[in-house]
């Protein structure tokens, strides 16, 4: 209930303002990083002014999160609570505990459901800090790839970036495309916990499924001429945030920073050009972009 379509639309002018302290200092500077300036910054201070961490610590959970989910060559991903800054977290909730005040971890802290059970309860201290940890970590790498691949598809297809600045209200519908062209979170994994059947294939218990979410964003079958990037394509249902029960809790709020932050970019510079030189690409497990994308400011 606490990401709901009317409860996100409420934090328009906030997420507008983070947006304004990343840009307006660059106009006129020839050029600047949507990943660096933007997309690193505007999430983080989005996502910790829900949860209630301060802005000063805001900076140090997210590289500590961006560095956990990194991948190296002949190394694997361990993903132990304490390599996601689970002490830091334990610490914010403790305080809330004892100090509740108008921010997501203390309604974590206070809401009441029933559980598999029946019995009706509060989370536990452990859940808690799990979904903490989970939506800190959601919110600052997820909509940070959407904001880098808007820099560089819009690079890629200057026409549709000029529809976009002589009309704005194409953005919406824009930042869908870009959802589904190039997915931010491409693969979704999952353990199948019992013996199961999909499309006359047994799948056992103990198997590790890779959901193709990316993939099913370019199926011909769903998507005429697939591999095309248009603003004005009926996009329909496309998997970037997952489907059914698995569904993205943040969904309203990723399009909500997207299309802000687009808006907000477009406003300042209508033209750019990525310096593919400097630019680079993240290696991670779990989400797909760009750990830093320069772009040339067009005249």
């Amino acid at each position: 209930r606490v990401f709901t379509p009317k409860k996100m639309a409420a934090l328009e002018p906030k997420i507008r303002e983070f947006c304004a302290r990343s840009l307006d200092p660059l106009v006129g500077s020839g050029g600047f990083d949507f990943i660096g300036d933007l997309g690193a910054q505007m999430p983080m201070r989005t996502i910790g002014m829900l949860l209630g961490i301060p802005e000063q610590d805001q900076e140090a959970i997210r590289d500590r999160i961006d560095r956990n989910l990194s991948l190296e060559d002949g190394k694997t991903v361990s993903v132990v609570a304490e390599n996601f800054g689970a002490e830091m977290f334990s610490e914010y909730i403790d305080w809330r505990a004892d100090h509740p005040s108008d921010d997501l971890m203390t309604e974590l802290l206070q809401a009441e459901f029933e559980d598999e059970t029946g019995t009706v309860r509060t989370l536990t201290r452990d859940e808690v800090l799990l979904y903490t940890m989970m939506l800190a970590g959601a919110g600052n790498e997820t909509t940070t790839r959407l904001i880098g691949w808007t820099g560089k598809v819009l690079a890629e297809h200057p026409d549709q970036r000029r529809e976009l600045v002589e009309d704005p209200t194409l953005v919406p519908n824009a930042i869908e495309e870009l959802l589904r062209y190039e997915a931010p979170s491409p693969v979704q994994a999952r353990y199948v916990a019992r013996d199961t059947e999909h499309h006359g294939t047994p799948v056992p218990e103990g198997s590790i499924l890779l959901l193709l979410n990316g993939s099913a964003n370019r199926d011909e079958r769903q998507f005429p001429d697939d591999d095309a990037f248009d603003i004005h394509r009926d996009v329909g249902h496309h998997l970037s945030f997952g489907y059914g029960i698995h569904f993205c809790l943040g969904a309203a709020l990723a399009r909500l920073e997207g299309r802000v932050a687009l808006e907000e970019v477009l406003a300042r510079f209508p033209t750019w050009e990525v310096d593919h030189d400097r630019a680079r690409q993240a290696r991670t497990s779990t989400v797909r972009g760009w750990e830093s994308l320069p772009v040339v400011i067009g005249s």
